[in-house]
């Protein structure tokens, strides 16, 4: 396809991107449910660990939460993903989570796998859950380095051929790319084949939380390259496997559309709110919180404040700015993912168009 047809696509995919910020139709909601987790993960943007923060919400002010919003939302579509920390730690889950299911909310989990039972995996249907993604970022050496704990490749690979064989619709495996097993993605490939998991998704990491301090998290022009091409061609070859890139950035028209199912566009505070451990609402959990915080669950009414506040996220037009006021690349990246900014400063920490030597047509 050349850049040229590309380029026109790009086009009409920023049309549709335009309504759909107009419209802000919530689809997609993150909970949050805790920052408490059993691992310490190198590349954690929120620092998690054994120290819980205080403020966590109750059970009852979570029910409340989802109570209100399937009030004012048509609940049966707006996939929840409870995510941590690590879900499994938060001993109410299956029972906030049935109860939400039961209002109308799909709902799916995403943890470190470490904790997968088959008593877990019964509490998981019984509440109604359809997908579950477990982090797989590496072989043993790799992931164990990466997710700092006891067995933890044994024991998240042990979960997730429990989940397989209780044929969950979607296992989704989930590993972050970094410098270190970028070597191995061929060998994650098939891994992920022999165990069965109906999805593989790859993510990069952003510079936050303990992330920050690991410089072998970040992949170079040279890596990044590698990672689109090696998606890009899975994603042709492979007819069982669902493969993916989660959303980092704009990749230019060469990359847009091979990797990922759609063109690249950042749908936080759009279509993707989240309801944060302490309550908070918010857009992507992984966006610095005192920045990007648009009110509370406990003292403000959520249909109100994702329908009157967020124009941080939807009018774009601050970030025009910097490196990004004459880039060329504007109108298709409109200043890259939120959360490769620093909002504070108002600059933008990594554009990819730069690092490709890009920045011009």
């Amino acid at each position: 396809m050349s850049n040229i047809f590309k380029i026109g696509k790009l086009r009409l995919w920023q049309e549709y991107c335009k309504r759909e910020t107009a419209a802000h139709n919530l689809n997609y909601l993150f909970w949050e449910c805790t920052l408490r987790c059993n691992l310490k993960c190198r590349h954690c943007g929120s620092s998690c660990g054994d120290v819980v923060p205080p403020g966590e919400l109750d059970t009852k002010e979570i029910k409340k939460a989802f109570a209100d919003i399937a009030r004012e939302f048509d609940a049966k579509k707006i996939m929840v993903a409870v995510t941590g920390g690590e879900a499994l730690l938060r001993k109410d889950v299956f029972e906030v989570m049935k109860y939400a299911h039961a209002l109308g909310f799909p709902w799916g989990m995403v943890t470190n796998g470490t904790l997968i039972t088959p008593e877990i995996i019964e509490k998981m249907k019984d509440s109604g859950m359809s997908s579950v993604s477990v982090s797989l970022d590496g072989l043993e050496a790799n992931h164990t380095w990466q997710r700092v704990g006891t067995d933890t490749f044994k024991r998240a690979t042990a979960g997730i051929r429990m989940l397989v064989a209780a044929k969950f619709p979607i296992v989704e495996a989930i590993t972050c790319v970094n410098k270190r097993n970028i070597k191995e993605l061929e060998e994650i490939y098939a891994f992920c084949k022999e165990l069965g998991v109906t999805n593989w998704r790859m993510f990069s990491i952003s510079p936050v939380g303990r992330a920050k301090e690991c410089g072998e998290m970040f992949l170079d022009a040279k890596e990044w390259k590698y990672l689109f091409e090696f998606i890009a061609a899975k994603r042709k070859s492979e007819k069982k496997l669902e493969i993916s890139f989660c959303e980092e950035g704009f990749f230019g028209p060469e990359l847009e559309g091979t990797m990922r199912d759609q063109f690249f566009f950042c749908w936080a505070g759009i279509k993707v709110g989240s309801i944060l451990y302490n309550g908070d609402i918010g857009a992507c959990p992984i966006l610095p919180r005192e920045q990007t915080r648009q009110g509370n669950v406990r003292t403000d009414d959520f249909a109100k404040v994702w329908n009157e506040k967020f124009n941080l996220f939807r009018d774009r037009d601050w970030r025009k700015t910097g490196k990004c006021e004459k880039c060329v690349w504007w109108d298709f990246c409109q200043g890259n993912s939120l959360h490769l900014w620093d909002i504070k400063e108002k600059k933008l920490d990594l554009c990819h168009m730069e690092m490709f030597g890009k920045e011009k047509l």
